[in-house]
């Protein structure tokens, strides 16, 4: 009888996103990024910390994208 782990799912393969989504949905995540990082900044009272966090993500986003296109 085939033995299966709890919870493992019957969909692995089907879950897997192609390179090409995958850079399409790093993309939109950047843009969505640097859209509230802008936001964040022009704000007077601008949370020092909020903005280093958006920036770290998008770097992080920045880095993601570039090693998938290679």
């Amino acid at each position: 009888m085939n033995e299966r782990r709890a919870g493992a799912s019957d969909w692995t393969e089907q879950d897997l996103l192609t390179r090409e989504l995958a850079l399409e949905r790093l993309a939109e995540a950047e843009a969505e990024t640097v859209t509230a990082l802008e936001e964040l900044r022009a704000s007077p009272a601008a949370d020092p910390g909020a903005v280093e966090l958006l920036e770290r993500r998008l770097s992080a986003l920045e880095a993601s994208r570039a090693r998938l296109a290679t």
